[in-house]
């Protein structure tokens, strides 16, 4: 089979944007009266709250101004609502986040019926009353609401006070719940407690400001009630990030200070109004406690001359730099010194990740990149460590060193020119176990969003693993005696009925990244244990310890799957449950023993030779930037055979690269294994069984080969632009040639096509996404006759990027000139997306036929799209 390099298509034709149809609603709420007779009260209770928060601090009030964090929970959308905050003296607007509120009498949705249904729906907007201004303004509101329609008179800019009004199920004055909800501080906590840790560090994140008098004056306010409860602030652990609007810093306080989490603590500093988070600080990463062996690996690797700059770098523990796999393969950056009292053998992730992204797993004997890797170090091993345990720092926070690690690449720091600046893929193999993305979008995704954008880069991020042992619908005594299909079929049953406690990890719901979830499969030779069994039998479907999706405003996460190893469970030896109804296994790893991803591992001080066997979605987030570096020197010699008016601009190389390693996933067979056990589950119809799907496979897996080259019955276009929302400029149309040998004949063909952009961020908002980019339905283009058996068109909208595949046999009647149009419209989601904020992007569509046949569309195509392009010079 020939290769052929992929194409690039002509320039698209400016256009006005596709219109998406608009959302009705199915939320219904009560009349005025019923919301005068449950609010009413509840706002004139504010202002007793309100004057009685200074006196419960206990603090000067004389250096003060008392304050309150309100929470107004909202059904539905209220979309701009901080604009009518903004223009309130005395109020600022905090944020606002998604929210489940449970259905009641006053409100609840229905479905296209009519007929009520038990959906949860909602969000928390937050704002800060500053002064008794602030809750007369709010009274003043409220008493407008009340009088009749015709005389409601806001003053200008606050008319959506009486829309939030219209929608307003509660609001009442932030909690200590509020404060820890969805933060996995209380898991922390009681890890902390198990580990006798005493005191204990936390991050705190104030209500940012936005200015620096207000700012310091709440930093101040909180340093003084932790001191008063002999706690204290980790010294220069405090972080500003106005571009995220992010305040926060580290402190330190006895454990026993989180005993009571409720309203009714003693401990002030848990109670004050200037922080909105708790969170856990210096997650473990990786534990080597165990020790056990490794392999000897002496294979020779192939020599290759490593030069230029690099273009994709790894964001994890230290390698060990001089292992024979790696030797002159990295350029290690470490500003912080983390490498000091960095023992070579407890380097295990940071080698483990640098070792697949450079070389790949090692049973493939693939090639090695021609770049360096550009490796920073934001992992450190634990003080006086005895297990080889890797862990983020406690004493800086997550946010900083991210943020600093990716300026300095791309900026530079202290006066130095920028590290790395040509790097486009970021390798982000680490996430917080403390806090499962459910959702509220974290400040780490938070940050990571913002830096896609700001410096043109892709994050590849991990989905996270969930390791625990795994209980099976099978008895143990028929255990051994079940087909390898029950096996499979009881693993995913298992998964699915246990999904809640499945979810990614933070940071994976980021919407500009690529979430990487692992599939069951491994290049390993195959083998047989009696005690340790293989649960899973197709290399399609996710590892029994890949955590699953959705992400934020259930976008589609994971993105994509790639191979993640496979992962073993031992029958316990001991069997408990014998006789039951229900087996528990047991999760088993040998480092020694097949199966797994292959990778170069530390031994012992001074042995530079070894390697393991490693399991998880770490290693299939590395293993897609390795795909995305050797996709990038495939552009790169692209760009070397086009004309100069053809070649890809260098800063468009970002989103083609992330719509490159989306665009030839699928779910091939794990469709159908899943489908047989999804659509059996409560509320689970004909309709929605797609969107069940997708949290378990994402796009599905990726085949790494079919996007590196075409052949002659696959060819692969590349477009990419720039659009905004000007109305003349908000869509591209491009045109695809279709190949006239594929008219009037019977023929089984595939339409695939993926759309990518790196959108804008707006904070304030739970919609959060400045762009939204989208192409139209191609079920019904007019040419070809195609159907879609898999994914869902709508769901695929939610996030950056979108994938659709199409496939028909029909003989479909077109002529010669004839081409199949994808049009890429551009419009405003979240506000704030200004006329002038362009948005770059890229288009990928691949067009294939079955191989056993003697058309060949390649040349055809390439030849049409060549006359295209001399037409419009």
């Amino acid at each position: 089979m020939a290769k052929k390099p992929l194409l690039i298509f002509p320039k698209a034709a400016s256009g006005s944007r596709d219109t998406l149809p608009p959302f009705t609603g199915n939320l219904r709420y009560p009349n005025k009266e019923k919301q005068v007779q449950n609010l009413d009260n509840r706002i004139t209770d504010l202002e007793r709250v309100l004057e009685n928060q200074t006196a419960y601090l206990g603090l000067n009030p004389a250096n003060l101004v008392a304050e309150m964090i309100l929470v107004l929970e909202v059904a539905g959308d209220l979309k701009d609502f901080f604009g009518a905050v903004a223009a309130t003296p005395g109020m600022e607007f905090l944020g606002e986040l998604q929210s489940e509120i449970d259905p009641d009498d006053d409100f609840f949705t229905v479905n296209k019926n009519g007929e009520r249904t038990d959906k949860k729906f909602g969000s928390r907007l937050f704002l800060t009353m500053t002064n008794q201004n602030a809750l007369r303004e709010l009274r003043s509101y409220w008493d407008e609401y009340k009088k009749d329609k015709d005389a409601q008179n806001f003053r200008r800019g606050t008319s959506k006070f009486r829309t939030l009004f219209e929608k307003l199920r509660d609001l009442r004055p932030y909690s200590v719940s509020d404060r820890i909800y969805d933060t996995g501080l209380e898991d922390y906590i009681n890890e902390m407690r198990l580990l006798e840790v005493d005191p204990v560090k936390f991050e705190v994140e104030l209500a940012y400001k936005n200015d620096n008098a207000k700012d310091t004056r709440a930093y101040n306010e909180v340093s003084e009630l932790l001191r008063q409860n002999e706690g204290r602030i980790i010294q220069e652990s405090r972080v500003m990030l106005p571009e995220i609007t992010y305040h926060a810093f580290i402190a330190e306080a006895p454990i026993s200070s989180f005993d009571d989490l409720s309203e009714n603590t003693n401990i002030t500093f848990l109670k004050s109004q200037q922080i909105l988070f708790f969170r856990p600080v210096g997650q473990s990463v990786f534990d080597f406690s165990d020790g056990p062996p490794l392999l000897d690996y002496n294979n020779n690797i192939q020599g290759v001359e490593v030069a230029n700059s690099p273009s994709v770098a790894l964001f994890d523990g230290l390698p060990l730099e001089n292992h024979s796999l790696l030797d002159g393969r990295l350029i290690i950056d470490d500003p912080e010194e983390f490498s000091r009292n960095y023992l070579s053998q407890y380097r295990v992730h940071g080698t483990a990740m640098a070792s697949l992204i450079v070389n790949g797993d090692l049973s493939e004997d693939d090639t090695p990149l021609t770049r360096p890797l550009y490796v920073r170090p934001i992992l450190k091993p634990i003080a006086n460590n005895q297990t080889g345990g890797e862990y983020l720092p406690d004493d800086r926070l997550p946010v900083d060193l991210i943020h600093r690690a990716v300026r300095r690449m791309f900026e530079g720091e202290d006066n130095t020119a920028p590290t790395a600046p040509n790097v486009k893929i970021i390798n982000f193999s680490i996430g917080d176990p403390f806090r499962p993305f459910h959702r509220n979008i974290s400040t780490w995704a938070k940050l990571m969003d913002w830096l896609s954008y700001k410096y043109n880069v892709l994050f590849v991020i991990s989905a996270g693993n969930k390791s625990d042992d795994i209980t099976l619908d099978i008895p143990s005594n028929d255990f051994d005696i079940s087909s390898v299909e029950d096996i499979q079929s009881a693993t995913l049953k298992s998964i699915i009925e246990g999904n809640f406690d499945r979810k990614i990890l933070t940071p994976a719901e980021s919407i500009n990244s690529i979430t990487v979830g692992a599939a069951h499969h491994d290049s390993c030779a195959p083998f047989n244990y009696p005690h340790r069994k293989n649960l899973i039998n197709s290399r399609f479907l996710l590892s029994p310890i890949s955590r699953i999706g959705f992400g934020y405003n259930n976008s589609i996460k994971p993105d994509i799957l790639m191979p993640g190893g496979r992962k073993l469970f031992r029958k316990p030896v001991i069997q408990r449950d014998a006789g039951k109804t229900k087996l528990t296994l047991e999760s088993s790893q040998s480092l020694s023993l097949v199966p797994g991803n292959l990778v170069a591992m530390p031994g012992v001080q001074g042995d530079i030779q070894k390697a393991g066997y490693l399991s998880g979605t770490s290693n299939s987030a590395a293993l897609t930037t390795r795909l995305g570096a050797k996709l990038y020197e495939m552009l790169i010699e692209l760009n070397r055979e086009l004309p100069a008016n053809q070649r890809i601009p260098s800063e468009y190389f970002t989103v083609v690269l992330k719509a490159l390693l989306v665009h030839s996933s699928s779910w091939g067979e794990a469709q159908n294994f899943l489908s047989n056990i999804i659509r059996a589950q409560p509320g689970v119809t004909g309709n929605t069984l797609k969107r069940h799907i997708f949290p378990y496979l994402g796009y599905g897996c990726v085949d790494t080969e079919r996007i590196l080259y075409c052949t002659d019955h696959r060819i692969t276009l590349i477009g990419f632009g720039e659009l905004t929302c000007r109305a003349e400029q908000d869509a591209h149309t491009y045109s695809f040639p279709l190949p006239p040998s594929l008219a009037g004949i019977n023929i089984d063909k595939k339409l695939a096509i993926t759309l990518a952009w790196i959108s804008p961020i707006n904070f304030k908002t739970a919609q959060y996404r400045k762009a939204h980019l989208f192409f139209d339905n191609l079920d019904d283009n007019g040419y070809l006759t195609l159907e879609r058996n898999s994914h869902d068109y709508r769901l695929g909208k939610k996030g950056t990027v979108q994938h659709d595949i199409l496939t028909g046999e029909y003989a479909d009647v077109f002529r010669d000139g004839d081409t199949l149009n994808i049009k890429v419209s551009c419009r405003g989601d979240a506000s704030g997306l200004s006329v002038n904020e362009s948005v770059r992007y890229s288009l990928t569509v691949t067009l294939e036929i079955q191989e056993n046949v003697h058309t060949m569309i390649y040349e055809e195509i390439k030849l049409r799209l060549q006359q295209r392009i001399q037409e419009r010079i």
